[in-house]
């Protein structure tokens, strides 16, 4: 079997996975409208309908603190198929229970599986692919939460919601079919010293060619650095006889040690930038447009009903999967700062014309009927176009390559732990800025954001298309090619580098 196939498989079980996530993001919309239309075992107030949607976010923030101790402790397979447990369960629960306190719980495993797979998802493409291929896997991320919000909606229309749920159930059960044929990540087998188990996971995984042999032997040698250094620092600690003196050494040193990583260039870099691309994310609309889209399109279009933008919003929606698809070619054949930023610059620019389009009709300043029919659909389209096919894929492809293989987990994990109140800030406060100063103001308020954020990747993200993660590791080090052959010829030698 081909290197790539065998990637291409192991990729599937993580694309399963976060197809199963989309479809729990579609679920409630189905169990809503049929429990509100048909009467239903049970009567949903707004009150219920609220904490039935935002449960998952709860839980989210949960799991993403335990996922790293997951990731750390058993290995990338194991945390993997840990997290497809409380997806199971939660759509067990769906069609066991028939009340409310039932629905909260099927969200709240739901949410900790979410928040136990998002820090989890981009580390293992990362760590399993080839750089060359490494953004496309990445990119079927976006494909595959599209279709599973689709397909959970489509289901949902010729079957009932209990049927709907076992149907979702079958995402969860093929992933961790294929998780369990799955071999464990090369990386994570290198930071805990099992090389021999690494480079046969590795081969299995990558290949045995001499670029991937020089790949790993990179990777170990820069783990036996760290290790290296690591046992000297603990053999310069002088030995306390006190158990007191003992564990107040070790709060302290544990407290220095994490403030030492905040310091460190490697870390607090990749940190800034996948936060600054996790708040792009939500607030360019990843959530707000699904959740909100009727809305929108209302104001935008300027009409009454919400029937007279079904059709409209039938089109964003297919828009958002053929870019999706559309964007695996573009990862693979573009660098990523020019996706990043071109995309970047054409939603900013299509959020502020949508808003001064609705000023300056509101202001009467544009009476004719073909600009007040054709341009707001134009401009959504636009709008559509330019945030899915590049900064959605992107929020998975950045976050998944940044992070140094020593502190992966524990940025990761922290990049991602904003996700959660990101999207509850994004979704919380959409309403209110659309009743208060309407979707004008508040696409202007998001355009101002992703500026910001914008500006602050522009200055320190590198172009990581088709590198290596250790080769990145090393640019947000500032090392140069040289600085690495000295450093590896150094510790060849048995010297310790600083």
């Amino acid at each position: 079997m081909k290197p790539f196939i065998k990637q291409a498989f192991v990729v599937s079980g993580a694309a399963l996975n976060i197809a199963g996530h989309g479809c729990a993001h579609g679920f409630p919309a189905v169990l809503f409208t049929q429990i509100k239309s048909d009467g239903g075992p049970v009567t949903l107030t707004d009150h219920d309908t609220s904490w039935i949607a935002s449960a998952v976010g709860v839980m989210g923030i949960v799991g993403n603190f335990i996922s790293p101790v997951l990731m750390t402790r058993f290995g990338r397979q194991k945390a993997h198929l840990l997290c497809t447990i409380p997806a199971l369960l939660g759509w067990i629960v769906f069609v066991l229970g028939n009340s409310v306190p039932m629905f909260l719980l099927a969200r709240l495993l739901h949410g900790l599986a979410l928040g136990l797979r998002t820090p989890l998802a981009a580390i293992l493409v990362a760590e399993y692919t080839e750089p060359r291929y490494r953004g496309a896997f990445l990119g079927t991320f976006a494909i595959s939460l599209g279709l599973g919000i689709l397909l959970s909606h489509v289901w949902g229309a010729h079957l009932t919601w209990k049927m709907t749920a076992v149907v979702c159930s079958i995402f969860p059960l093929i992933s961790m079919a294929i998780i369990s044929l799955s071999p464990e990540s090369p990386s994570w087998l290198v930071s805990k010293g099992k090389f021999d188990e690494a480079k046969k996971a590795f081969r299995w995984v990558r290949g045995d060619g001499e670029e991937q042999r020089e790949e790993l032997e990179s990777m170990i040698r820069a783990q036996e650095k760290e290790k290296h250094l690591e046992e000297s620092r603990k053999n310069r600690e002088a030995q306390e006889t006190l158990k007191v003196k003992r564990l107040f050494k070790s709060i302290m040193d544990t407290i220095k040690g994490v403030m030492k990583i905040f310091k460190k260039r490697e870390f607090y870099k990749p940190l800034i930038i996948a936060i600054c691309m996790l708040i792009v994310f939500e607030f360019g609309g990843a959530h707000m447009v699904p959740a909100y889209g009727n809305l929108i399109l209302q104001s935008v279009l300027d009409k009454d009903d919400p029937k007279d933008v079904s059709w409209q919003f039938t089109v964003i929606d297919l828009l958002r999967t053929v870019c999706a698809f559309l964007a695996i070619f573009l990862l693979k054949n573009v660098k990523r700062r020019t996706i990043l930023f071109t995309s970047g610059a054409m939603t900013v620019l299509s959020l502020a014309l949508i808003s001064v389009f609705i000023y300056l009709r509101k202001a009467e300043m544009l009476t004719h009927s073909f600009l007040l029919d054709t341009v707001p659909m134009t401009l959504m389209i636009f709008y559509s176009i330019s945030f899915c096919l590049g900064l959605v894929p992107l929020n998975w492809v950045i976050c998944g390559e940044v992070f140094p293989l020593t502190y992966r987990s524990l940025g990761s994990t922290l990049s991602t732990s904003f996700l959660t109140p990101a999207f509850v800030v994004s979704m919380k406060t959409a309403p209110h800025l659309y009743s208060s100063i309407g979707v004008e103001g508040a696409f202007l308020v998001y355009s101002v954001t992703l500026t910001v954020c914008l500006l602050v990747m522009y200055v320190m993200l590198p172009e990581t298309k088709d590198r290596t993660l250790q080769d990145i590791e090393d640019s947000f080090k500032g090392k140069t090619e040289t600085d690495v052959e000295v450093q590896l010829s150094l510790i060849e030698n048995g010297k310790v580098v600083k």
